[in-house]
């Protein structure tokens, strides 16, 4: 019986990522962002792919998006907080290193603000203290005791 040596080849000594991977993560970076959106052009026929363009040269990516932002946010701290976000979120999840991200807003949101956790946990709590009222709209609250 002959016993056949294994020897790595080069190919199997480095990691190559898809594009298409490391668009998923820019998509994935920008939903983090509160208030932020991948722009969808008008009337929202626009593919979210299109919004995201990634150019890999060996282990360097440039990543251009293009976004939506809320009315009520000051533009240019929102491109710097994608910008970082990006950046953060690829180099964590590769072994790339992010050169430049380039953030495009292309188009500004009125739709209602988004809750934020803080938001929903009031309404969680006011919810639960109107859960108490009775049918004719009276709380009912619990007796006090009488420590006399």
């Amino acid at each position: 019986m002959r016993v056949k040596k294994f020897r790595p080849r080069e190919s199997r000594d480095k990691l190559v990522y898809g594009d298409g991977i490391v668009e998923g993560i820019v998509l994935l970076a920008v939903s983090e962002i509160p208030y932020a959106e991948i722009y969808r052009g008008v009337m929202g026929k626009r593919p979210a792919e299109s919004a995201v363009k990634v150019v890999i040269d060996k282990s360097n990516v440039t990543v251009d998006v293009t976004v939506s932002i809320h009315y009520s946010q000051c533009v240019s701290d929102m491109a710097f907080k994608i910008q970082e976000s990006i950046k953060y979120n690829v180099e964590s999840m590769t072994d790339y290193n992010v050169i430049s991200v380039n953030v495009n807003v292309k188009g500004v949101t009125f739709s209602e603000l988004p809750v934020t956790n803080h938001e929903q946990n009031g309404e969680e709590k006011h919810n639960a203290e109107t859960a108490n009222d009775s049918s004719d709209g009276t709380k009912s609250r619990p007796e006090k005791e009488n420590n006399k």
